[in-house]
């Protein structure tokens, strides 16, 4: 299983994620929400998305984080 460490940024600081790329951008939303709390509503789809740098980009959907481009050192920012 291919992982990569990204940098989730939260208002109150940021974390390194050791995260799978072979999951979907949703099922990273979703566990990012939960374990932080972040009270993203996840069947409203102008709320269920993240920013992404390096690549830049919206992580939303279906598509699987590799897909993405997502790799080691992509900074995630959360609201």
């Amino acid at each position: 299983m291919e992982k990569a460490i990204v940098i989730l940024k939260l208002n109150n600081g940021s974390y390194d994620l050791e995260t799978p790329v072979n999951i979907t951008a949703n099922e990273f939303i979703y566990g990012v929400s939960q374990a932080f709390n972040l009270g993203i509503d996840m069947d409203n789809p102008d709320q269920c998305f993240l920013r992404m740098e390096n690549p830049i980009g919206l992580l939303r959907g279906d598509n699987l984080l590799d897909e993405f481009g997502v790799r080691n050192g992509s900074i995630i920012y959360c609201k």
